[in-house]
């Protein structure tokens, strides 16, 4: 169809040169065409132009004014310009070349060549909207399901907390049914899950835009670290895991809440993937400008072939859980990327013999 083929603006104060690239172009591509600079941007406001030609001696505004104009305006910063001039003005066409123009054609016009460069300026114009086009898509794709996961997250939120809550009610008299406590911690372990689950795809949505906030301070790391232990001894004991902390010194700069997150994160894998009757040991090393914190468990490690996966995405490897606890397969991935926006590094030590030193090193205050 005829509204189908590529738009081209001509530009040129001599109605003999615009009635030659109208005759030279009209039969594969639309032609309008403008007698001077102001005209030319006028047309370019009111129509979608694919590639404008455009001659750099005209009176009044020059083919280099109306180019800094066309390039000045969001709208037309990347639509492909082609300066047509006579070779002797090559210190134009080297100034308009800086100014953002595309191409060039020299005067007299070559047919088989101006034909050959306006296609190839089309031809990456087009490409170049069906691109923007697919990443606008994608944007939109990805802004609606991150909207989509915030509203089912919160919504889930109020009968989690609801589900807690008639637990802990049920607790005192569940005694008296037969298997009754192992019922309401199966039920607590599912809740644990979805909770994990929902906490997990938030941060992701949130690091993957961007949105997530950080605050860095002083964080004196042998007060911390103590809390952070604190809070799993309970599941460490469930396990008859100990946690031996020691040597913790040291003070970083971090996001309180997210390194929390971090260390909590480590701690307690470590305690998701170690046998019974073993211990997770905590401690530190101190060098001129960073602190690195080490979390070591005495599993069954990850194999070498596996361990690039580790703090990818979803990263599916064959060590699990020695409790029957349960995965979203982020969490190592949302460790990685909390550390490195604090300016941090997180790696492992697997030697072949088993057992996982998980470490994470962190700038001084």
């Amino acid at each position: 169809m005829q509204s189908d083929r590529p738009l081209i603006l001509a530009v040129d104060d001599e109605r003999s040169n615009l009635a030659l690239l109208e005759r030279l172009l009209q039969s594969r591509y639309r032609i309008i065409t403008a007698p001077n600079g102001f005209q030319a941007l006028d047309l370019l406001a009111e129509n979608a132009v694919d590639l404008v030609l455009l001659d750099i001696m005209m009176p009044q505004m020059t083919g280099l004014q109306t180019l800094e104009k066309i390039r000045a305006n969001p709208q037309t910063t990347k639509t492909p310009v082609i300066l047509i001039s006579a070779l002797s003005d090559s210190e134009d066409i080297s100034r308009g070349l800086e100014l953002g123009a595309n191409d060039y054609l020299a005067k007299p016009i070559d047919i088989d060549v101006a034909l050959a460069r306006v296609k190839t300026q089309v031809t990456l114009k087009q490409h170049q909207d069906e691109r923007e086009s697919l990443i606008a898509e994608l944007q939109a794709a990805q802004e609606l399901k991150d909207r989509f996961l915030q509203i089912a997250s919160h919504d889930l939120k109020g009968p989690l907390m609801n589900m807690r809550m008639v637990m802990s009610l049920l607790k005192p008299s569940m005694g008296d049914i037969a298997d009754g406590e192992t019922i309401l911690g199966l039920a607590n372990q599912s809740l644990d899950l979805m909770h994990s689950l929902i906490k997990d795809f938030l941060d992701t949505a949130a690091m993957q835009n961007g949105a997530l906030e950080l605050r860095l301070d002083n964080l004196p790391l042998e007060s911390f670290i103590s809390k952070v232990v604190a809070e799993h001894e309970q599941n460490a004991e469930r396990k008859n895991i100990g946690l031996e902390v020691r040597n913790i010194e040291g003070t970083v700069r971090a996001d309180v809440k997210r390194f929390h997150q971090v260390v909590g994160n480590l701690v307690s894998n470590a305690i998701k993937y170690s046998p019974s009757d073993t211990t997770v040991r905590l401690w530190t090393e101190c060098d001129d400008s960073t602190v690195s914190i080490f979390i070591a468990d005495e599993g069954p490690g990850i194999p070498a072939a596996e361990q690039g996966k580790l703090f990818t995405q979803f990263g599916k490897l064959s060590p699990r859980p020695t409790g029957n606890e349960s995965s979203t397969g982020l969490g190592l991935w949302i460790v990685k990327q909390l550390v490195n926006l604090q300016g941090g590094e997180v790696g492992l030590i697997s030697p072949p013999e088993g057992g996982s030193t998980f470490w994470v090193r962190m700038p001084l205050a």
